[in-house]
């Protein structure tokens, strides 16, 4: 009985330190998971940093001011370019400007040689 109670011990020890080794492999695992995880954010953070550094720099007003006088043909807009919806919608086409050919397998392609050939 006593060599029986025994074997059941030591089967339990090993039962025990087995689970602790896969308990161990899983929670190494899990810590190199989360140190990538922390070192993709702290990527992601850099570049956050350097594209609002980029994007500060980009809307510098002189910058903007050099760029609105040699833009060439940029005009201020003009009282008569405002329209209210109603007159927007006084605008549009009744009908498309070009309807897709139905024999074409590719209406598309087909729109395209249309305004190609004009």
């Amino acid at each position: 009985m006593v060599k029986l109670l025994n074997a059941l011990l030591v089967l339990a020890v090993l039962a025990a330190a087995a689970f602790l080794y896969g308990l161990e492999h899983r929670t190494r695992g899990a810590e190199k998971a989360i140190a990538g995880i922390k070192r993709d954010l702290a990527e992601e953070a850099e570049a956050t940093k350097l594209l609002k550094a980029e994007w500060t720099s980009l809307i510098r007003p002189d910058r903007l001011q050099k760029l609105a006088e040699t833009g060439g043909k940029l005009k201020p807009a003009a009282v008569d370019q405002y329209v209210s919806l109603n007159q927007l919608l006084n605008r549009l086409p009744d009908a498309p400007v070009r309807a897709p050919q139905a024999a074409s397998d590719d209406p598309i392609g087909a729109i395209l040689k249309d305004m190609e050939e004009q």
